[in-house]
This record gives C-alpha cells, structure tokens and sequence, in this order.
C-alpha cells in the first residue's frame, strides 16, 4: 500500500486517476489506497471472488472505509466497455499468464486517453536450476538466510511458492525483448529496469542496450507508464455500472469496438442485446462468461 501510494504521487497531476481499473487486484488494498487516499473512485478485478471478498476484512483493518468497486472477471474478456476510463493499473500480475501480450492489448482496449501503469513484473536472466528449494521463498527459515546467499541461490535454483504449489504460472522468463514487443500496443511508453533493490534502474528504449546489461546478468523488475493519446473517452457515466460490458458478448464476438452495455435489474445486471444476467454475491459483480461461471462458480448460476 505504501508502494502504490509512492507511485501514484510520481505519476504527477497531469494523470487522471478516476475512473481506474486495477487488474489482479487480490484483496484490493491497492485500489483501497485509491479511493481512499487520492479520492478516486474506480473497479478492482480479479478471477476470485474469496480474494475480493477478503477487501472488507483489509478495509477495516487499515481504516480505509471507501470500498472500489469489485468486479469478478477473467481477464481475457475484460468485461468493461472500449475507451472507458483513464487509468489501468496491477502489481505482479502480467507474469501469471504465457505472454502479457493480450492482457496488455485488453488493457489498451478499454483505456480512453490515458495512462496504464505496472510494477513489479520479472524479466528473464541468466539461470541454473540445478534443483528447487526446500522451504517457501517467504518461509521463516529462508527468510533467516543472509540476502547475500539468498540471491546466488537464486542464480541456480527454482523458488518454492505458494503460486507453483497450486498451480499457478509463475513466468519469470519474458524476455526484455518480449516486454517491447508486447508494450508496443501503446502510443508511448517509459520504462525502467532495476536491479538489486532499486539500486541500478536503466531505462528500456525499444531496443535493448549496453547500459540493460547489468540488469539482465542479476535480474529483477520491470515497471512502466504506457500511454494511449489522441482519443476522447467513448463513454460519460453517471455511475461506474454504465462503464460495464457483457462478458458473454465479448466471447462470443471476439474484441469488438464497442461491447454491449449491462442494465441493472435486482440484485443481478443484465446485458441489453444478449439478455445474459449476471448476479451481485457480497458487494461484488460476477461478470464471468456464463461457460466459465458455471465451471468455477456453480452456486452463483441460479
């Protein structure tokens, strides 16, 4: 939370913060910090719906009363209409996937004029793994190794972590080429490379040079402002439900210019061309294709 509250301040003023979106958001305490703390008002997504749920427990916890609004979605069919907000946002997240390259154009899609940022992404170096670790990387025992000897093992073993444990892709291997080529989505792009700690940073330009090479030989971090220009937000809502799209008529139709809008209807949003519903469990929007709702959430298909 401090981390993203640092980060959007050297965003500056000229960065409009309401609506954002926040990708991956997990628990939500980035976009809590947003509504909070730079009075923004915008969604956190994620595929879980426990993990969104878990926001009103952190809420409280750091006397953060404004809640985003949460909408549980699969990424790749971003359930949020073209051109609709100014700011998409997500820490450690584009590694979960093979290739950021659609989750980037997703994000590239629903920006109007604005700014999409991340941090805390790896990028791919050197690397023996000779064999895995025997004790979770955020366990007490490694923890209790010197960072000196936990980073040359980190040179010639693979990391034991929660995400690996369960399946989960954990894709330290993009290469800073593959980071531009994905990147390239954008109009204009800063991006910065660092090291051990934030003590070597380098810029990335589109291509990679001699200045990158420390960085490439120990690793670390990849975080960027990205920006799309010359196009005036599609859609001026009232309220943040008119921004939402149907996520059924997006997987139906493929990335469409303009996915249909969602109407309110109960406790449940419904699409106005496909007639699909999607229900509000907890304060939070389930806006899964109906295919994938019924096969990760089949209590929520009544």
């Amino acid at each position: 939370m401090e981390t993203t509250a640092k980060d959007l301040l050297e965003l500056g003023p000229t960065s409009a913060l309401s609506p954002f979106i926040e990708l991956g958001a997990e628990r939500c305490q980035r976009s809590l910090v947003l509504t909070n703390d730079f009075n923004a008002n915008g969604f956190a997504v994620d595929i879980s719906f426990h993990q969104l749920r878990t926001a009103t427990y952190f809420a409280q916890k750091f006397n953060k009363p404004k809640l985003p609004y949460r909408v549980c979605c699969d990424i790749n069919n971003l359930p949020f209409r073209s051109g609709s907000v100014p700011f998409v946002l997500c820490y450690e997240f584009l590694h979960h996937f093979p290739t950021p390259k659609p989750i980037l154009q997703q994000a590239h899609r629903v920006l109007s004029s604005g700014v999409f940022f991340f941090n805390e992404e790896p990028f791919r170096r050197p690397k023996l793994a000779l064999f895995r670790q025997s004790q979770k990387q955020y366990s007490e025992s490694t923890l209790r190794k010197s960072k000196t000897r936990r980073f040359l093992e980190s040179f010639v073993t693979e990391e034991y972590c929660d995400e690996r444990e369960h399946g989960i892709i954990e894709n330290d291997d993009i290469s800073l080429a593959h980071w531009n080529e994905c990147l390239s989505v954008f109009d204009s792009r800063e991006i910065v490379v660092y090291s051990l700690g934030n003590r070597l940073c380098t810029r990335l330009n589109e291509k990679i040079s001699l200045k990158n090479l420390p960085n490439l030989l120990f690793g670390g971090g990849i975080r960027g402002i990205c920006r799309k220009t010359a196009q005036s937000p599609r859609h001026q809502a009232a309220n943040l439900t008119e921004l939402l799209a149907c996520p059924d008529c997006l997987e139906s139709r493929g990335p469409v210019s303009d996915p249909p809008s969602l109407s309110e209807q109960g406790s449940s949003l419904r699409c106005d061309d496909c007639g699909s519903r999607f229900p509000v469990v907890d304060d939070i929007t389930i806006l899964l294709p109906t295919r994938l709702r019924r096969e990760l959430y089949p209590e929520f298909m009544n």
